[in-house]
């Protein structure tokens, strides 16, 4: 089936939504399901979603008419309530659906397995990044569906229309990037630079420092390294560089289509490399390209870049039909005829049989995506810290107090040593 983009660009507004924090209790040894009866699959997703992955488990069933799928999709906004509730009542589907904004809530209350320990799933195609990216305390329990990576989005036409050129993103600063967004908006054709704010670029920018966003007790940035990150957004504001505080504000609050990227209203932004196809066509523009992010040393290799898992797959601890779950996780990833539904939708797999399953049915647009992750992931090393546990909500932590620095409120100093009180305390040990 012909995936329509207007469909996937849906799916990618409600994808980067942030949902409920699950709360959770302590999952006690047991079969939470029956061993009989068909496996139950949950996963999230809008109409689209729920199609290409209903003809993946109508294939499963052909190839496995012995193991009956009953499939529980939800929209992301519901999803993780009813998961939560789910666990709460022993009652929780036998394939599950992660986040890896929720696989510390879910793994540290045992309520996942050790994939490893589960016959019939074949793992020796998946990077060890990508399996790296589903431990928490060095247990497997959700293997990623592919990667993404949080990436430079920049209009070309904008650049030329304001007689800038690209930067050579193989090496190019921060020093590099507030120049060119500044030129930019001097010119008068667009704002430099809209967007970002989020945990995925703050996550990049302590990379470049040698640090991390998480560690098990809490975050891992120092004050001094957050402090500069507010301190960026502070100073592209103040040079005009970027969007005033209250335009900022609105402009994270519109759908894609009304934001200022995709409008030509500015000429850099942030995005996940799997949204290239829904910004190009909100954009009207298949030349909008992906650059790597801007580094504190000016190379490739530093500049703090990370393949992220779009989302995974897990078996239930307490499920009673596990063998049958994993031989269902095994084909979801496997199977060329699953990834040639599927392509690239949950991302780049690292499995090269996925990726050569998929021939024909890729896009010149997925082609680019699947060319730039191969060269981008080559050049980076290392798997940022999984979020502990309690933690779900600090996106809006880190919103806010961004907001209170935008609108000067807050110095960055007070607002890095607030953000960094706020969400320690949400950790949970157990």
């Amino acid at each position: 089936m012909t995936v329509p983009t207007l469909s996937r660009r849906r799916l990618l507004g409600g994808l980067a939504a942030l949902g409920l924090a699950a709360t959770l209790p302590a999952c006690s040894p047991g079969a939470a399901t029956s061993a009989e009866g068909p496996v139950r699959f949950t996963f999230w997703g809008p109409d689209f979603y729920q199609q290409l992955t209903r003809q993946m488990v109508d294939g499963f069933t052909k190839a496995h008419p012995d193991i009956p799928v009953s499939t529980e999709p939800a929209e992301w906004s519901g999803y993780w309530d009813r998961l939560a509730t789910q666990v709460a009542a022993d009652d929780e589907p036998d394939v599950i659906n992660m986040d890896g904004k929720y696989l510390s809530e879910y793994a540290g209350r045992g309520a996942l397995a050790d994939l490893e320990k589960l016959p019939g799933l074949d793992l020796s195609g998946i990077a060890a990044s990508d399996l790296d990216a589903g431990r928490v305390d060095g247990v497997l329990h959700a293997v990623s569906t592919g990667q993404n990576a949080w990436v430079i989005v920049a209009n070309p036409d904008v650049f030329a229309k304001a007689g800038v050129t690209l930067p050579d993103d193989t090496s190019w600063t921060w020093a590099d990037f507030s120049r060119i967004a500044t030129e930019i908006s001097a010119s008068g054709v667009a704002t430099g630079f809209s967007g970002g704010g989020s945990y995925a670029d703050l996550t990049i920018f302590l990379r470049q420092r040698g640090e991390d966003l998480w560690k098990d007790d809490g975050m891992g940035s120092s004050p001094t390294a957050l402090t500069a990150w507010y301190q960026l957004y502070l100073d592209l504001q103040k040079s005009k560089a970027t969007l005033s505080a209250s335009a900022a504000v609105e402009d994270g609050a519109g759908s894609l289509e009304q934001q200022a990227f995709p409008t030509g209203k500015s000429a850099m932004s942030w995005a996940w490399t799997n949204q290239l196809a829904s910004i190009r066509e909100a954009a009207g523009n298949e030349k909008i390209t992906m650059l790597r992010p801007p580094s504190v040393d000016g190379t490739a290799a530093g500049n703090g870049l990370f393949g992220k898992a779009t989302m995974f797959w897990s078996v239930a601890a307490r499920s009673a039909k596990q063998d049958r779950a994993a031989t269902l996780v095994d084909y979801l990833l496997n199977d060329p005829g699953a990834n040639k539904i599927q392509l690239v939708n949950r991302g780049v797999p690292s499995n090269p049989a996925a990726l050569a399953a998929m021939g024909g049915g890729l896009t010149a647009t997925d082609q680019e995506v699947v060319a730039f992750m191969k060269a981008v992931l080559t050049e980076i090393s290392g798997t940022p810290a999984v979020q502990p546990m309690g933690t779900s909500d600090s996106q809006n932590s880190f919103t806010r107090f961004l907001t209170e620095v935008r609108f000067e409120r807050m110095t960055p100093a007070a607002a890095a040593e607030a953000t960094i009180k706020e969400v320690d305390a949400m950790v949970q040990t157990s």
